[in-house]
């Protein structure tokens, strides 16, 4: 063998090393894309493993500002990178912005004679740019920013392998920006129109109230210029239980939006299902129905939250109520007791049922067939409550035989956190 052929041989065997860590490399970004990382992360994975490859001093990934045209450095590594963070980059100013004027890839060996050199970045730092390697992220015409490395140890010059292994990286890494964008664009159009029904349904609540309260007021006006003190009572009961309503809206909201707490101690729950049913008893009656209270015997007290449980029971009680037509019966049932670890309550009525189609959208914000009566947010408040207290509501409606939701909850409130589960 030659001089000549066994350089060659040594010299692909030396390349093999670099070509398997280049491989590597690339796999590694891929995976970290296709992983749950979050863009921040992906760009840093990126800059810190093809520097080590490149043997890179400094690494960084600059995006566009929308906003000035200009540039920043979004991540950086190596010394100085946090001080380079606070300069930001005119349009078209330095080596990289000459790259992302021009969507060409660029290496520049001997970077303090090129007049290019944006040297504010060198006197913040402190470092003195030898060299730098710099390419475009660019996907279709969007161009994102640039990928830059910067002095090469050892006083060695970027070269052709080191610019193929960047580019192929700064085109992963451009797939990722348009990536995070698209899902920023889809999540913002997701929350307006989450927004957008919020308000719509909102506003068709509110103004059946304020219709209620207008209504009121107007028999009050009238009964006052008749003299008939009497009389106003009746435009001021449906004025009072408008303006309940509207207060309930308002807690029904706070509580859709908000985390929920709880406070749990020990609770007679035969005790509070029995008081909320005396509570709609007369309502009931008004219907011709009955409200049959069944507690559960030797049932102990158990650790929850009682006034949340109390607004859950009620809502549904009270729905089961307005539900019903004439002669029908409510059941209300508490089942239990010691050494259980959960404890459920049932409700059920043998009245019409749901139909088929409307069971699906129960639990819906805003759904209600009560017209101007509901504002549809007691069962999807109700849900919310007892699954944040670590419970399941289910039902079951047969139409023209009836309906019962049951309610499970642990019987230990105290090893509930004080913040709703995401489900």
């Amino acid at each position: 063998m030659t001089a000549i052929e066994k350089k060659k041989v040594s010299d692909r065997y030396a390349a093999e090393p670099r070509a398997a860590k280049e491989l590597q490399a690339v796999l590694k970004i891929s995976q970290a894309l296709t992983g749950k990382l979050d863009l921040q992360d992906i760009l840093g994975v990126a800059v810190s493993t093809v520097a080590e490859i490149l043997a890179a001093e400094g690494s960084s990934v600059l995006l566009i500002d929308p906003a000035t045209c200009g540039m920043s450095f979004h991540v950086a590594a190596g010394p100085g990178a946090e001080a380079a963070k606070t300069v930001p980059l005119p349009p078209g100013a330095g080596i990289c912005g000459h790259v992302a004027e021009s969507h060409q890839p660029l290496i520049v060996n001997d970077a303090q004679n090129d007049p290019r050199l944006y040297r504010p970045v060198d006197q913040t730092t402190g470092m003195t740019t030898r060299n730098l390697l710099c390419v475009p992220l660019q996907s279709g015409e969007k161009l994102w920013g640039v990928l830059e490395f910067i002095n090469k140890h050892g006083s060695v010059d970027f070269d052709d392998g080191d610019l193929r292994l960047a580019e192929t990286v700064g085109a992963q890494l451009a797939l990722a920006l348009e990536n995070a964008h698209l899902h920023e664009q889809i999540v913002r159009k997701e929350r307006m129109a989450a927004v957008g029904q919020t308000v719509s349904g909102l506003a068709h609540c509110v103004k059946n109230i304020l219709n209620g309260i207008r209504s009121g007021s107007l028999v009050i006006d009238k009964h006052l210029e008749a003299g008939n003190l009497a009389k106003t009572q009746d435009g001021w009961q449906v004025v009072r239980k408008n303006n309940q309503m509207l207060s309930n809206l308002v807690l029904d909201m706070l509580s859709l939006a908000r985390e929920a707490n709880f406070h749990p101690f020990p609770t007679d729950v035969n005790d509070l299902a029995q008081q909320i049913c005396q509570l709609v008893a007369d309502r009931a009656a008004e219907k011709n129905t009955t409200v049959e209270f069944i507690p559960a015997p030797n049932l102990p007290e158990v650790t929850t939250d009682p006034t949340q449980l109390y607004r859950c029971l009620l809502n549904l009680i009270s729905n089961a109520v307005e539900a019903c037509g004439e002669g029908c019966c409510i059941r209300v049932r508490v089942c239990g007791g010691p050494g259980r670890d959960r404890f459920t309550l049932s409700i059920q009525d043998n009245g019409s049922g749901i139909p088929r189609e409307i069971q699906a959208k129960l639990f819906t914000e805003f759904f209600t067939t009560k017209g101007s009566k509901g504002t549809g947010l007691g069962l999807p408040v109700t849900r919310k409550l007892i699954t944040a207290m670590g419970g399941r509501i289910v039902f079951h409606s047969v139409p023209d035989r009836g309906t019962r939701f049951v309610i499970a909850l642990p019987a230990d409130g105290e090893a509930q956190k004080k913040k709703e589960p995401h489900t």
